[in-house]
């Protein structure tokens, strides 16, 4: 078992630097925001997979040739870096979870 001062605890992750980075749609991830960092999460949302976006299973396609552009650039820019892709979290909207199981597909 590890013995920490309590000083040492309220610094919990500071041996472990990051720092969030948000894009409310794919088409706004800046990759040059991910140098410097060895572990790289990206955490892809709704925002782009809303009912008045999709316009059809075209769509959902160009979004993740997108998202292989913004990858395919980190990893140019980062080359020893971790890159993990989360999948989109479900939603109650019937049809925009569709549009979400499609795209995590």
């Amino acid at each position: 078992m590890l013995n920490l001062e309590l000083d040492q605890v309220k610094q919990v992750g500071a041996s472990y630097p990051g720092r969030r980075i948000k894009a409310a749609r794919v088409q706004d991830i800046d990759p040059q925001k991910c140098v410097g960092y060895q572990n790289i999460f990206l955490h892809c949302g709704t925002n782009d997979l809303r009912c008045e976006y999709v316009t059809g299973r075209s769509y959902i396609h160009q979004l993740r040739d997108k998202l292989q552009e913004k990858l395919h650039v980190i990893k140019q820019l980062c080359p020893n870096a971790n890159i993990f892709v989360v999948p989109v979290l479900p939603s109650r909207i019937s049809t925009m979870n569709q549009h979400i199981m499609y795209y995590n597909d």
